[in-house]
């Protein structure tokens, strides 16, 4: 093997340097948080100017030319363990941080000024080389159930390289009785310049691909969670079309990756949101925003079904809206829940009327109303005469029997716009809303007493209940909820105490 001019060799490792600091500071540019590849790329250039300066080394002051040189050659490789152990979410080595560059700066001048030995400050480099590469070495090695692990080993094995051939070439300096020129033209210096430019360029590369390989692996867990996902994602482009769903999404609609990638998410043909909800979704997201909000969405088979979501702009690095991402539960299930527990809270467990609270919930509204369509409303409280003597000598079971088909009679006797509701054990309050004449009121009354007076037959026994009413009307008697419902309660009595099974308007319409 022929030697190879070292000029031209250090100026290959210079180019090399250059070479890896831009890619390692384009790296770092591309970075969204902090990983110590500023670090390697500081270093990287420390080592390139380092390079230039030993090419130049019969050209320029030793001070330059050896002992700086030397240094950023140290400084360099010292700062990328620097950032290998940020990478690796440990603590910098302070005291190799802080100490061994002016140790082996101060040994190199010692060494050239006072006690020249060359053997001896090429054996404190390849130290304080071999010192840096055992120390990375030892991080990777720590780091065993990394899932860059693959990619760390590599790196620690170009380290370790490094460091083995500058242990191998320090321990024969100082074994070497002779010195050998730094700059001389020989195969061995040829070999240790190769095998440097070489592990440098090495060093760069297996640098990149372990940050490549921290991505690729947090892309894989984050795709991971996006595709086991129990909720429906759905991702699309700025205008709107489907770039992505994942499985559960699939599974919540019917609908194939391929029918919906493309397509918008109206898809679904989407009810219950009216146009101007569907504008302000678009202009919170389009600024920036996030949006939550409930879907009424209809699958591939026709069914519909609820869904709160929320969705997200995607922001590119430079705050450029790429994609939105849309995260969905369905929630049917949850909303049949709460139609049903409210229904319990507003209705008769036994009979399925509305209690006291919806009755004058719709009462309020019905005199809204009523006053607004200058019409009338008439408020009946029903009680049931004789019920007591049923459960006393029947049983309670037979009294439910009673109750529900009393409710069911008097339903009969209304209009869907009427509402009944069961405001205690036997007692009724029954609204009519928009009545035009008093004698409507006569006759519903009228039917309602004939209709409960019919015997009940419950098994081989064979009851009979009346009904006692009371009426108030609006705005005849009074304008508010309450005391219409208090004066139709006294007229209900006043008929009770007069002989039962029949009604009374309060005040001036009376009928007995």
């Amino acid at each position: 093997m022929l030697a190879l001019d070292n000029r031209t060799l250090l100026t290959v490792t210079a180019l090399i340097s250059i070479g890896s600091a831009v890619a390692l500071f384009s790296l770092w540019r591309s970075q969204s948080k902090p990983n110590g590849s500023a670090f390697w790329a500081l270093g990287m250039s420390s080592v390139a100017l380092a390079s230039i300066l030993i090419s130049f080394r019969d050209a320029i002051p030793d001070l330059f030319s050896l002992v700086v040189a030397n240094s950023l050659y140290i400084l360099g490789f010292q700062l990328i363990l620097r950032g290998i152990r940020i990478f690796v979410g440990r603590q910098p080595l302070v005291i190799l941080d802080y100490a061994l560059v002016p140790i082996s700066a101060a040994l190199l001048c010692y060494f050239n000024y006072i006690d020249q030995n060359l053997n001896i400050r090429i054996a404190v480099v390849s130290l304080a080389f071999m010192i840096i590469c055992t120390n990375v070495v030892i991080t990777f090695l720590q780091e065993k159930n990394a899932p860059w692990r693959s990619a760390g080993f590599a790196v620690a094995s170009m380290f370790g390289l490094f460091g083995l051939i500058h242990g191998i070439r320090g321990a024969i300096m100082l074994a070497s009785p002779l010195e050998h020129y730094f700059m001389a033209n020989n195969i061995t210096a040829s070999l240790v310049f190769l095998g440097g430019i070489f592990i440098i360029a090495g060093m760069a590369i297996t640098l990149i691909l372990l940050t490549y390989a921290v991505l690729e692996s947090e892309f894989r867990i984050l795709s991971q969670a996006v595709k086991q996902s129990a909720s429906s994602i759905i991702i699309t482009d700025r205008t709107g079309l489907i770039n992505y769903v994942n499985p559960a999404f699939i599974e919540t609609t019917g609908y194939r990756a391929e029918e919906l990638i493309g397509n918008k998410p109206s898809i679904l043909k989407p009810g219950e949101m009216p146009s101007a909800e569907y504008s302000n979704l678009w202009e919170s997201i389009s600024s920036g925003k996030v949006w939550r909000g409930e879907f009424y969405n209809r699958k591939k088979n026709g069914e519909y079904f609820w869904e709160i979501a929320s969705i997200a702009p995607v922001k590119q690095r430079n705050g450029e809206i790429s994609h939105f991402v849309a995260v969905k539960e369905d929630i049917t299930a949850l909303k049949e829940a709460k139609k049903h527990i409210d229904h319990l809270a507003n209705h008769d467990t036994l009979t399925g009327l509305p209690t006291r609270k919806l009755a004058m919930e719709r009462l309020s509204n019905a005199l809204a109303h009523a006053k607004i369509n200058n019409r009338k409303v008439a408020v009946l409280f029903v009680d049931l005469d004789g019920f007591k003597a049923v459960n006393d000598t029947h049983g309670h079971d037979a009294g439910d029997q009673v109750l529900k088909r009393t409710t069911k009679r008097l339903c009969a006797c209304v209009r869907d716009v009427d509402t009944i509701a069961r405001i205690g054990g036997d007692e009724f309050l029954i609204l009519l809303p928009n009545i035009v004449n008093i004698e409507s009121i006569r006759k519903v009354t009228e039917r309602m007493i004939e209709a409960v007076s019919a015997p009940y037959h419950l098994g081989s026994v064979e009851v009979t209940v009346t009904a006692s009413i009371g009426i108030s009307l609006f705005p005849d008697d009074d304008d508010a909820p309450l005391e219409l419902v208090k004066l139709a309660d006294h007229a209900m009595y006043t008929i009770k105490h007069q002989g039962k099974n029949n009604y009374m308007f309060t005040n001036r319409y009376c009928s007995v």
